[in-house]
């Protein structure tokens, strides 16, 4: 199986689009797809046919790759710290432990 490497490099992010899956893991509507190469991305549910952001947790839990749908050839690579603080500041998010 071919791995895909996607190209790391500045990927705009909307700030509704950012928003959008906030909301979406605040309540627990996130969905799920999963690539040929493997790899499962969640976006907002409802969301498909429109932009939207999707994230996958990349083997290992080191990393998770965000990417917009309307490109999908590039991501923004965050470390597991800076998703886990992006997610803590969540609506309904469990207090750090």
């Amino acid at each position: 199986m071919t791995v895909f490497e996607p190209e790391r490099a500045e990927v705009r992010i909307p700030r509704a689009a950012l928003d959008a899956m906030a909301a979406a893991l605040s309540v627990r509507t996130a969905a799920m797809r999963v690539w040929p190469d493997g790899i499962e991305w969640m976006y907002p549910m409802g969301t498909w046919e429109e932009p939207h952001l999707e994230v996958a947790l990349m083997p290992g839990g080191d990393e998770v790759w965000l990417r917009m749908s309307t490109d999908r050839s590039r991501v923004v690579v965050w470390t597991i710290r800076q998703w886990l603080d992006f997610v803590s500041d969540l609506p309904g998010a469990a207090p750090p432990g």
